[in-house]
């Protein structure tokens, strides 16, 4: 899905002395010896640096989107770490760095391949089993809770309490598209189909009653890292946690679960599967609820000032899909 799409910024460049420099505490301070490129991400530059001598090789993340994420995301790492989460370990972060000026942090890399390159691949078995892995990681995720739904700040206070129910959804949706750029994107018959849908089906949200949960708001198959294991294939870790917030778990699983994952046989059954198996069961009609929360991704995508090309008509498509119950 995300294939089409292009970056929003153009992808940061270091040297090898500067990148030499920018991770000169790293024990022994090895010198980098090459530098690679990470695809997957539309805002930010990751790198990964490989080292002269043995050193393992370590990821320098530069933060271009929005600066103020980065000290979030370090608080989130030291969050995962608390948890037991496959979140790869954080070395340091700042907030500023002598050669970009941006926001940096160093992370260790993780051997995997991304969920989205693996999955079609794997035989019915293989993949039910890495769903499972996935649901259970991601029930251990969900596991973290917080007293109010909303954004959080630094110190991964919630700063900005929202809505996470039907009413939110709405207010939402109608913002995107009635008082923003968003109902000129989608279309005027669309819009109104999709109002009157959410009229006629959000309620459902209304009968989820757990706790606001740690949402990690990126969790697709770009973000997944899986590795095969003695019984199969299994999560290795869930990278870029910048837009974590405190949410709902339908937001991660409706996230995960667009197309072409959510199509895969047996997939979403499995997820479900995994996120029960660590006595976090889901609701009968999640897989409804998941898709009613992705429509507020999709509308946000709609109103932003300068939509990433290629994401308008992917929005359209996936608007169209869940008015349709083509999930």
């Amino acid at each position: 899905m995300r294939q089409q799409w292009t970056r929003a910024t153009a992808t940061a460049s270091v040297s090898l002395e500067d990148a030499t420099a920018l991770v000169r505490l790293l024990p022994g301070g090895p010198r980098v010896s090459s530098i690679t490129g990470l695809s997957g991400g539309l805002a930010n530059t990751n790198l990964r640096l490989d080292f002269d001598g043995d050193h393992p090789p370590v990821v320098l993340r530069l933060y271009q989107r929005d600066p103020a994420q980065a000290a979030k995301e370090r608080s989130i790492h030291a969050l995962a770490a608390r948890h037991g989460l496959p979140v790869p370990r954080l070395w340091w972060g700042a907030d500023d760095n002598p050669i970009t000026g941006s926001p940096y942090a160093v992370v260790d890399w993780v051997d995997g391949q991304r969920l989205d390159d693996v999955a079609a691949l794997l035989d019915g078995q293989s993949l039910r089993g890495l769903g499972a892995s996935i649901g259970a990681v991601l029930a251990r995720v969900h596991r973290v809770t917080f007293a109010v739904a909303g954004f959080f700040d630094s110190a991964l206070n919630v700063a900005t309490p929202i809505d996470v129910a039907s009413a939110g959804l709405r207010g939402f949706l109608h913002r995107c598209l009635i008082d923003g750029p968003g109902g000129e994107r989608l279309g005027s018959d669309l819009a109104r189909a999709l109002m009157a849908f959410v009229d006629a089906e959000a309620a459902v949200l209304d009968t989820w009653d757990g706790p606001p949960c740690l949402t990690h708001a990126d969790f697709g198959g770009t973000n997944i890292l899986v590795r095969p294991a003695e019984e199969g294939w299994t999560l290795a870790a869930v990278l870029d946690w910048e837009f974590a917030f405190s949410g709902s778990p339908f937001f991660d699983l409706g996230n995960l679960l667009r197309p072409p994952l959510g199509r895969l046989p047996g997939f979403a059954d499995a997820v479900a599967a995994g996120y029960g198996s660590v006595g976090r069961a889901l609701p009968p009609r999640w897989r409804e609820m998941a898709a009613l929360v992705d429509l507020i991704a999709w509308t946000d995508f709609l109103a932003r000032e300068t939509p990433p090309p290629g994401v308008i008509a992917t929005a359209r498509q996936r608007i169209r899909d869940t008015i349709d119950g083509t999930l």
